[in-house]
């Protein structure tokens, strides 16, 4: 008796993570459009101009794209020159991700301000669509510098996403 209620209740389950109705979709674009300056970048000026409008997966993928293209180039000459970052938001709580870049080639005071604005365009889409999430902890992996490259230790926690 138990298996069945479950195949059941499994999908749907699944299914509370996927996106609110059609309609909300399309309110959450036309009113997170105002967020975005060019195709390519998106420019937040505080966090009170993050909670006037629900950001859409877009906007939230152009940040990304942004931070991955910011952190590209992960060369080092030690191991003090990577560092790690919290990135995002779960609706459950806690980063979605974590980055691994070289403050060598990568301006740190850029690539914090923009992790700080993924995880609170993430957190406001989360709360905007009633989002659920694994509520698995992720532990910062560790960063070192190998061949002249910036690289996870291994053994060390990875992102689920």
């Amino acid at each position: 008796m138990r298996y069945p209620l479950l195949a059941i209740l499994f999908p749907v389950l699944l299914t509370a993570c996927s996106d609110a109705a059609t309609n909300e979709q399309a309110e959450s674009t036309a009113t997170s459009n105002k967020l975005v300056e060019a195709p390519k970048a998106v420019e937040i000026k505080n966090a009170e101009e993050v909670t006037k409008a629900a950001p859409d997966k877009a906007t939230i993928s152009s940040a990304h794209e942004q931070l991955k293209q910011l952190i590209d180039d992960p060369s080092c000459d030690n191991s003090s020159q990577c560092k790690v970052l919290p990135v995002g938001s779960r609706a459950c709580g806690g980063p979605s991700s974590f980055i691994v870049y070289s403050t060598k080639t990568a301006d740190t005071a850029e690539v914090e301000k923009l992790a700080k604005d993924i995880t609170a365009l993430e957190k406001q889409f989360n709360a905007a669509n009633d989002m659920m999430s694994i509520c698995q902890h992720l532990t910062a992996p560790g960063a070192q510098c190998s061949e002249n490259t910036c690289v996870r230790i291994e053994g060390s926690a990875a992102s689920v996403y």
